[in-house]
């Protein structure tokens, strides 16, 4: 199989690659605007079909999901000794998720190491309007 690359010579990874690495690591980086200013953020997150998912307390991210702005996720990893690496982003827009059902199953599955467990919390989802994914591999 070809692999598809580029204008820089990096591999594009097909969704269900980009997928199944956003599911490999527990924390990424949520970017967004607070009052025109660029915000990134550290966050554990899981995956949930295309979605990306997190817990938040009240504040900077809960109200970018309550105005359904647009932002970004992204999830990266590198080996610089073999000079490899891979990054994922994802792009769309945050919503609050309320449906008792998806809170159920999404409070079984993701731990947060930033949210003590008497403080209040709302999930988020990213519904995604792009993923993509590029590889790097040292040339030999």
């Amino acid at each position: 199989m070809t692999k598809v690359t580029d204008r820089h010579g990096l591999e594009v990874l097909p969704l269900n690659q980009c997928l199944s690495l956003l599911r490999s690591r527990p924390l990424g980086r949520l970017a967004s605007q607070a009052a025109g200013t660029p915000v990134v953020v550290p966050v554990n997150h899981l995956v949930d079909g295309s979605t990306v998912v997190l817990r938040t307390v009240a504040g900077g991210k809960l109200d970018v999901g309550l105005a359904g702005k647009p932002v970004a996720f992204q999830l990266d990893d590198h080996d610089p000794a073999r000079g490899t690496g891979w990054s994922v982003l994802v792009q769309g827009r945050a919503e609050i998720v309320d449906d008792p059902e998806l809170l159920a199953r999404y409070e079984d599955k993701l731990d947060s190491w930033a949210i003590s467990d008497s403080t209040e919390v709302s999930w988020l989802r990213i519904v995604p309007d792009e993923v993509a994914g590029r590889r790097l591999r040292r040339s030999s």
